[in-house]
């Protein structure tokens, strides 16, 4: 039985135990968030170097729409990713100009198309229904637009030759020449296309071969309808390595092939897109939680923390169950005398589902001592069920 501790990945924030402490002090207390700023810069580096050469890069705020992470962000990225009218006022309140914001989501309410149309934000439209609708508000508003066509695109497999997988997102193929009329006769103009090929794709070859198929789609649709695109967004699709089973990220082959899909167009006009939220704001998150007992049923050690699935739902068996292995839990010290041991950490909930680490080894630790999980930036408190048993939210902060 192995109790040595699974290797962090390249990029992971983890504080130090001076720092643990004293950020649990600031933030009052646990559980709590704590996004770290030096690591989202490095994550942003990394990921720009891993992109098509010469893209921009835009942040989804859906993986962390925190507005200090935001703001932080601002000044690192391109542009902004938003799915709400929430969303979309953290972005411009964080200073990014709107021409560089992307109002996107399958369904979109008469309210939030007016909001996006209001502030003069890029929408993507996603079917021939969304189009009449933008369409509709615009000419309300008295206002023009700028739509950006996301198209039907099924996800690829994981690992070369793997089946792709259907989703409800996009303009049917069959769809695109009733969107692009109605687009025409309204307001709007197409300003672009949306490829979104899906997330948590490590391999360099498969996150390659879709950005090529991207790009070569978005030639054939300009041809074909006599557009002239401003911007191509080809998604982003890395991986966050969370569980110890889940695979590296092949970075240096993904730097390798960043000059492979030739930016878009030779003019100036275009720009590609690569589109990120997990690979960003993933690796600079660290949640901070206290222990609040200690004990063994049958051959099984229990280590009861203040942190729950109403936390980090992304821990809990409804997600992270199913293999994916270890996550990434460390004790904040060298803990207390006695070998390390195996132990499921669960929450304080009144539910058989709260286990945010099944079978991890740890260290020997009591009641008052403190754990963080490492890589926990994104997909946080926004993601959970923060209602459930009405228990207190985690704090946040940014350091």
């Amino acid at each position: 039985m192995r109790t040595d501790e699974p290797s962090v990945p390249a990029g992971f924030w983890m504080p130090t135990e001076r720092e643990a402490r004293l950020l649990v002090q600031r933030a009052g207390g646990t559980p709590a968030f704590v996004y770290g700023r030096a690591a989202l810069r490095a994550a942003v580096d990394r990921v720009r170097a891993a992109s098509v050469s010469g893209a921009e890069l835009y942040y989804s705020l859906k993986a962390n729409p925190h507005p200090g992470v935001v703001t932080a962000l601002a000044s690192l990225v391109d542009g902004f990713d938003v799915c709400s009218t929430a969303e979309l006022e953290t972005a411009l309140n964080a200073g990014m100009p709107a021409a560089k914001v992307l109002f996107t989501g399958p369904a979109k309410t008469r309210s939030e198309a007016a909001a996006a149309l209001a502030a003069g934000v890029a929408v993507t439209v996603e079917s021939p229904g969304q189009a009449r609708l933008f369409a509709e508000v615009a000419d309300g508003l008295g206002v023009a637009g700028r739509a950006v066509v996301r198209l039907n695109t099924p996800y690829p497999g994981r690992t070369p030759g793997s089946a792709p997988s259907p989703n409800q997102f996009g303009v049917a193929a069959e769809d695109l020449a009733e969107v692009v009329d109605v687009l025409r006769d309204s307001a709007l103009s197409v300003d672009g296309l949306h490829l979104f090929f899906g997330s948590q794709y490590a391999d360099a070859g498969v996150i390659g071969a879709a950005r090529r198929a991207a790009l070569e789609r978005a030639r054939d649709v300009e041809e074909r309808f006599g557009l002239k695109l401003g911007l191509v967004s080809v998604g982003g699709g890395i991986a966050l390595p969370w569980c110890a089973a889940d695979p590296d990220v092949d970075w240096a082959g993904l730097e390798a092939a960043s000059d492979e899909p030739q930016a878009w167009g030779d003019d100036g006009d275009r720009t590609v897109v690569c589109e990120y939220g997990r690979a960003i704001a993933g690796p600079a998150g660290v949640l901070l939680t206290t222990v609040l007992d200690v004990k063994t049923v049958g051959d099984r050690r229990y280590v009861v923390v203040d942190a729950g699935l109403n936390h980090l739902f992304v821990a809990g068996r409804l997600v992270a169950g199913g293999g994916r292995g270890e996550p990434l839990v460390r004790a904040v010290g060298p803990g207390r005398p006695g070998a390390p041991e195996r132990a499921y950490v669960t929450g304080p909930l009144c539910s058989q589902l709260d286990v945010l680490a099944e079978d991890v080894p740890l260290p020997q630790v009591a009641a008052g001592d403190t754990l963080m999980f490492l890589g926990v930036g994104a997909y946080g408190p926004t993601f959970s069920p923060s209602g459930f048993l009405s228990r207190d939210k985690a704090g946040e902060i940014v350091h």
